[in-house]
């Protein structure tokens, strides 16, 4: 293992090498022509990796009057010289589809106003330690869907103003915990759709104050460090089918980690908003502060009890379709405010559909039982229906049976499509 590890680490000397040697034999060629609709510039052919093109001040003329450039369907494999020499004005710059192998710092002389730039696309594989030295006023910047494999530690340690990162869809297999290093501006990363593994406990550590999102969905990530961050708003696992623990000590305002291989789940801080739905494995969720719990999604998991919801007196929305295991329906009578409600129903919580006329401000319920339909009640103030055309009244009493709803409830059934029929009412107080 250790004799492949060095031999990799050879192989990819050789190839910043390679790149390197090429960089200093490119050839200059200049752009006679291009083919622009207002800022949209197209059919730039310069394919060889041994030449780089440029942008005179003449070809430039016509697009000084805006602060945006796109260069799209193109066949770059540098990225072109001088743009910013003559376009100083441009804020925004994006490089789309242009099969974009290379960048040198150069590139980005002149770019002092240079607040966004979109790399989103191409076929980056490598980048030097200093690509954005220049780029220092960026706020927003998108790698994503190139084929990046490792970052250089320092790459980004330049852009100190950078509040939006998109690494997404690459190839990216493990980060350095000093990646995001003196980013204190940092609000939202992009991890999406790579293959790493862990993410280490420091990574955001200059961030703390100010990260806001996170989303490291479809990697195969195998854990998180509880104390990774203190505060975040809004945090994205899902599709991490190697997760198998998830325990976090921050406040969040919504956790997202659906469709993961989740097993047990620990939440310290206060939390808002959980999805975890369709984590077959899922057997134990704990919630130490669910009195701020606002939303709560757990459709087919395995979980058996449900206790801390007795607690949840803020719950507004909650979702335990397809909770077989489940031992009965927990007591969510505290939850004055509950305006949806999902579960499925049979013999285990038929006891607890007693708890229904308590929940005044309820304006969606959804019933699945053992056939799979699905049934909604809500006020008849704004016509809202039972959405099953093949539900019969006779079946709805028997689900419903010993049941006293609201009294501004009336349950309709929704014909078929054509049907000139008006709805068939159930039943109304």
């Amino acid at each position: 293992m250790l004799m492949l590890n060095y031999l990799n680490y050879i192989l990819i000397a050789l190839i910043g090498l390679a790149i390197c040697e090429a960089q200093e034999k490119l050839k200059e060629v200049a752009v006679q022509s291009l083919d622009c609709r207002e800022n949209t510039c197209m059919n730039l052919n310069f394919p060889s990796a041994l030449e780089i093109a440029y942008f005179s001040e003449k070809v430039t003329t016509n697009l000084r009057g805006y602060e945006s450039l796109i260069l799209h369907s193109s066949h770059l494999a540098n990225l072109p010289r001088k743009v910013f020499v003559n376009l100083p004005q441009i804020v925004e710059f994006d490089v789309l589809e242009c099969e974009l192998q290379q960048i040198e710092k150069e590139c980005f002389d002149g770019a002092e106003n240079l607040r966004r730039l979109n790399l989103g696309g191409n076929k980056l594989s490598v980048l030097n330690s200093d690509t954005f030295e220049l780029t220092t006023q960026l706020e927003e910047l998108n790698l994503s869907d190139n084929q990046l494999e490792e970052l250089p530690v320092k790459i980004f340690l330049p852009l100190k103003k950078l509040q939006k990162i998109n690494l997404s869809n690459n190839q990216l297999k493990s980060i350095s915990q000093f990646t995001f290093s003196q980013l204190g501006s940092l609000k939202s990363i992009n991890l999406d759709s790579n293959d790493l593994k862990e993410l280490p406990s420091e990574l955001f550590r200059d961030q703390q104050k100010h990260l806001s999102e996170l989303s490291a969905r479809s990697n195969q990530l195998e854990g998180i460090p509880s104390n990774i961050f203190s505060e975040i708003e809004h945090l994205f696992l899902s599709f991490n089918v190697q997760l198998k623990n998830l325990h976090l000590s921050s406040n969040i305002y919504q956790l997202e980690a659906t469709n993961c291989g989740l097993e047990s789940v620990k939440l310290d801080g206060r939390v808002i908003g959980v999805q975890l739905e369709d984590n077959l494995s899922l057997k134990e969720l704990k919630i130490f502060q669910p009195q701020v719990l606002k939303q709560l999604y757990l459709a087919n998991t395995n979980l058996s009890r449900l206790d801390f919801l007795s607690k949840a007196s803020e719950l507004v929305d909650l979702d335990l379709t397809g909770i077989e295991n489940l031992s009965d329906l927990p007591t969510i009578s505290s939850a004055k405010g509950l305006e949806r409600l999902s579960f499925t129903y049979d013999n285990m919580t038929s006891d607890h559909m007693d708890m229904l006329p308590q929940l005044k401000d309820l304006n969606y319920l959804e019933i699945s039982h053992e056939k799979g339909r699905e049934i909604y009640i809500k006020d008849l103030d704004e016509d809202f229906f039972v959405d099953e055309a093949e539900l019969d009244c006779g079946q709805l009493a028997d689900l419903l049976e010993f049941v006293e709803l609201p009294k501004d409830t009336t349950i309709l059934e929704d014909r078929l499509v054509g049907d000139p029929r008006l709805p068939l009412r159930c039943g109304a107080a």
